[in-house]
């Protein structure tokens, strides 16, 4: 056996990043004050890191490329039964049913991300409903992320959650000659200032700030009226 680098630095600092912003959504769900401030610069805060991702869907390391982990159903649909026999397929990278998950999870977060940022820029009150409900379906798919990836890991016997922190896993020899090096530090660092060059391009011309004060003022106004 042999320890080599999987997760490359770029993703697993996305993966941490994405899951501070997202808890911070989850727990300042509130519609005025601080808190929906906090809220609102939480959702932007993913919105910067789903674009980062994207992006490095396309040029980043091997496993972190959605070439990677963009299954058949055939693969999907063989490693669920693999799973239910307790003799799971193993995958160096993200296995089929991760994978798709991955993918819903992007979707998901992207729709928020975009409900959200109309909701506030555009005062669109409307898709607050649909902004909550979106909110409420990726609470679950986080509670089936993380069932899924204790599953695996008790019938892998892998280190996964490890794995995303060191970015190393222990292959066998013969897997281990296959992987290639991460992608170089320059690629992710040039990709991170084009994302931050573009939420800051963003925020300015929105007057993002402004906007939040002004929705969340408004919403107030609104709920105090029907109370």
């Amino acid at each position: 056996m042999k320890q080599v680098k999987v997760w490359d630095f770029a993703t697993r600092t996305f993966h941490w990043l994405l899951v501070a912003a997202v808890f911070v959504c989850f727990v300042s769900g509130e519609d005025k004050g601080l808190t929906f401030i906090v809220h609102a610069y939480a959702g932007f805060m993913v919105s910067m890191l789903l674009v980062f991702r994207i992006g490095w869907g396309v040029v980043g390391s091997r496993h972190s490329r959605f070439t990677d982990f963009v299954y058949s159903w055939a693969e999907i649909k063989n490693h669920v039964l693999s799973v239910l026999r307790f003799k799971p397929v193993h995958y160096v990278g993200h296995n089929p049913t991760g994978g798709l998950m991955i993918l819903v999870m992007l979707a998901v977060l992207v729709c928020t991300a975009a409900t959200g940022t109309f909701m506030v820029v555009a005062n669109l009150a409307w898709l607050k409903d649909v902004h909550e409900a979106l909110g409420g379906m990726m609470q679950v798919l986080v509670a089936l992320h993380i069932g899924g990836v204790i599953v695996e890991q008790v019938l892998t016997r892998e280190k996964l959650v490890q794995a995303m922190v060191t970015g190393s896993k222990e292959l066998p020899e013969d897997q281990a000659r296959q992987e290639t090096p991460p992608a170089p530090v320059w690629r992710s660092l040039v990709l991170v200032a084009m994302v931050v060059l573009m939420g800051v391009s963003a925020h300015d011309q929105t007057d993002y700030g402004a906007a939040i004060s002004s929705f969340s003022a408004r919403d107030h106004s609104r709920n105090a009226d029907r109370d």
